[in-house]
C-alpha cells in the first residue's frame, strides 16, 4: 500500500513495560521450548493519507508459517503531516516452538504494508546460549558498533561503544592513541558484549567474552587490514595500518554463551 507506510512497529514484553516503562522488544516465552507466549504488545506508527483503515497484524516463524493473527480493527490516519501510533495488547497463549528470529507482518485493507523482526527470549531454554551467539553474529554482520562493558580497577565497570572487525563469533577491537579509548581492556580476562539490532534499534542481548591481547604480528597485521574496510572516516587512509602497527593494541574477543 503505496499512500501508507509503517515507520516503526515492535513487539515488546507487557510485564517489563508496565513494571518499568521500558519496551524490552522480546516475546517472552517461560520454561523450556516449545512453549505459551507471555502477554506481550505491539505498536505502530503509521505515515499516510487520511481515512479509515482495517489494520491486520500477523506473526510467522522463521519458517514463514503463520502461528498468530489478530482480530480485524479500524485505524484512523490523520494525513500524511501525521505519524500515527497505535498501540494493542496480547494476552493469547501463542505457542513458541524456536528460538530463532520470527517476522511480525502489518496489513492495511488486506494489504502488506511491512515486516519487521520479532526476538523470541527463553531464558530457562536449553537453547537460549546458542541462538543468542546465532542472532549476534548475524546482526553484527549489520552493523557497525557494539557496547563493551569493561572492568576497572577499582572493582567498578565501564561502558564504552567500540567499533570492530568480525570473523564468525569471534571479535576484534583495536585501541590506541587515535583510536576509541577502552580502558582496562587488554587487562581484562573477560568482559560483556552487548549487542543491539540495527534493524530495531534495540538490544538483542549481552554474553560474556573472552579477552585475548595478539601479539603475533602476522594476525595483527591481517586483521587490522580488514579493519581498513570497516573503520569510517580514517584521516590517514592507507597508512593507518603502519599507525595501528605502531601505536595500537589488537584485542580479540570471544563471546560464549
Amino acid at each position: 500500500m503505496s499512500r501508507v507506510k509503517l515507520l516503526s512497529g515492535m513487539a515488546y514484553d507487557l510485564e517489563n513495560y508496565e513494571s518499568s516503562g521500558v519496551a524490552d522488544p522480546v516475546i517472552r516465552v517461560r520454561g523450556e521450548l516449545p512453549g505459551g507466549s507471555q502477554p506481550f504488545a505491539l505498536h505502530g506508527v503509521y505515515k499516510g493519507s487520511q481515512g479509515m483503515y482495517e489494520e491486520v497484524v500477523a506473526i510467522a516463524d522463521p519458517e514463514g508459517e503463520v502461528i498468530w493473527e489478530s482480530q480485524p480493527r479500524v485505524l484512523e490516519l490523520r494525513g500524511q503531516m501525521f505519524e500515527d501510533l497505535f498501540r494493542r495488547t496480547v494476552r493469547d497463549r501463542i505457542e513458541i516452538s524456536s528460538l530463532r528470529e520470527h517476522t511480525l507482518a502489518y496489513y492495511l485493507d488486506g494489504q502488506l504494508v511491512a515486516r519487521v523482526p520479532v526476538f523470541i527470549d527463553a531464558p530457562d531454554s536449553v537453547q537460549a546460549g546458542g541462538v543468542l551467539l546465532e542472532a549476534s553474529e548475524t546482526a553484527l554482520k549489520k552493523g557497525s558498533i557494539l557496547w563493551l562493558t569493561i572492568p576497572q580497577a577499582d572493582g567498578g565497570s565501564l561502558m564504552r561503544p567500540a567499533w570492530y572487525v568480525q570473523q564468525g563469533q569471534t571479535l576484534f577491537v583495536l585501541k590506541g592513541p587515535g583510536e576509541q579509548e577502552l580502558p582496562g581492556l587488554e587487562q581484562a580476562r573477560e568482559v560483556t558484549v552487548t549487542v543491539k539490532s540495527k534493524d530495531v534499534k534495540a538490544t538483542i542481548g549481552s554474553m560474556p567474552a573472552g579477552v585475548r591481547v595478539v601479539t603475533d604480528d602476522e594476525e595483527f597485521e591481517r586483521v587490522a587490514a580488514m579493519g581498513m574496510g570497516t573503520r569510517l572516516n580514517l584521516r590517514d587512509g592507507e597508512a593507518a595500518l603502519q599507525r595501528w602497527k605502531d601505536t595500537c593494541t589488537l584485542v580479540e574477543l570471544t563471546p560464549r554463551a
